[in-house]
């Protein structure tokens, strides 16, 4: 009978939090559906060029996905890398080559399945058609001699050669944690920071420590930027930390400046960090802020560069421009496979700091109502 008594406070008190009750019951249906939602997407956005190719092969390539046909290998590679191609084909040798941007996890594959098919399916169509140039011609010299025709009705078509596959860039034997790596290793500095920077300041604030601050004379953005900067110090080197262990620990794929690499990473534990002080200020208990992770860090990897939203819903575009993880991602991919520089990341870096510095004013803006009068 006690241990029932225990478990009806329990359950009251779950009761009486709705945010609880609603993280519950309704986050883990929300993250569901925006991954099933993902998931469905149809994949049809991928672009292929091709380079001197028969008009048969690029008539069956166009049925199977967009392609354009360029007058060179160099306009095509071009074309590639100013992202107009995610792939191209080209012959040498009487052998197809196929050349995969690489610099887009969510398209490498799909790329090379949608050319390997109209591959197969050029090699069906020509071998069907020597077979039955084959057929008449026998058939033509049997009359000739007076024989019977008697031939097989089909013949089996002819061997498509085995493609060259080379990576514009990347490596074709690089592994999946490779190829995601960029996402991966700001998804766990966001993460990581967000929940250290939310329990270090809920301490702050339970503890009485932030109530003692704010009835001091310090203004609201001293506070805040006080609070930031001690603890950028820690996340500054977590972040390090991080990015050593994957680039030389793990040794995985970095082709850009290690520097600008370090910067856009600094800049995603800053968001993580800005909006754990924010979040943290709505939360009475670490078992709160835990519950946000659900609604604002683990739908973040869905739109880290892993999934193809090319062709993703309207609300699903929304909430992909709302995450700082899309433009954190974006920028580590272009620096880590690519090799780009600030030219190509400056746009993200902005964006980033822009997170920044809304989550600083909404958290002044949120200690202004706590301020004792």
């Amino acid at each position: 009978m006690q241990a029932l008594v225990v478990a009806e406070r329990v359950v009251a008190q779950v009761f009486k939090d709705k945010r609880t009750m609603a993280m519950m019951f309704l986050a883990p249906l929300f993250v569901l559906y925006l991954l099933f939602t993902i998931l469905g997407l149809s994949s049809d956005n991928i672009t292929i060029g091709t380079v001197g190719l028969p008009a048969s092969f690029e008539q069956i390539l166009k049925e199977e996905t967009p392609a354009r046909s360029y007058a060179s290998r160099e306009a095509a590679e071009e074309a590639m890398k100013e992202l107009q191609i995610d792939a191209l084909v080209y012959l040498e040798n009487e052998t197809p080559h196929i050349l995969i941007e690489g610099g887009d996890v969510s398209k490498n594959a799909q790329a090379l399945q949608v050319i390997q098919s109209a591959l197969t399916k050029q090699s069906v169509e020509q071998g069907q058609t020597v077979n039955k140039q084959l057929l008449e011609q026998i058939k033509q010299l049997q009359v000739q001699l007076g024989q019977k025709a008697n031939v097989p009705a089909e013949s089996a078509p002819t061997a498509v050669g085995k493609p060259q596959i080379d990576f514009l860039y990347g490596d074709e034997d690089a592994g999946l944690f490779d190829q995601t790596a960029p996402a991966l290793m700001g998804f766990f500095i966001f993460l990581f920071v967000f929940i250290i920077s939310g329990v270090s300041f809920l301490r702050e604030r339970s503890s009485g420590t932030l109530e003692r601050t704010l009835a001091t004379p310090l203004k609201r953005s001293s506070i805040v930027w006080g609070y930031f900067i001690g603890f950028f110090l820690f996340v500054v080197i977590q972040t390090l930390l991080i990015q050593l262990f994957m680039v030389n620990v793990l040794d995985v794929t970095q082709s850009g400046s290690y520097s600008l690499l370090l910067l856009v990473n600094l800049l995603t534990a800053s968001v993580a960090l800005s909006l754990g002080l924010l979040l943290s200020s709505f939360a009475k208990s670490e078992f709160q802020l835990i519950q946000f992770i659900p609604l604002a860090i683990v739908p973040q990897i869905f739109f880290s560069g892993i999934f193809d939203l090319s062709d993703a819903p309207v609300w699903v575009e929304v909430i992909n421009r709302l995450m700082p993880l899309t433009y954190a991602a974006h920028a580590l991919q272009n620096i880590m496979t690519r090799g780009a520089g600030m030219d190509t990341t400056g746009i993200d870096l902005f964006v980033l700091a822009g997170f920044i510095a809304v989550f600083v004013l909404l958290n002044m803006r949120v200690l202004r109502k706590e301020r004792p009068v």
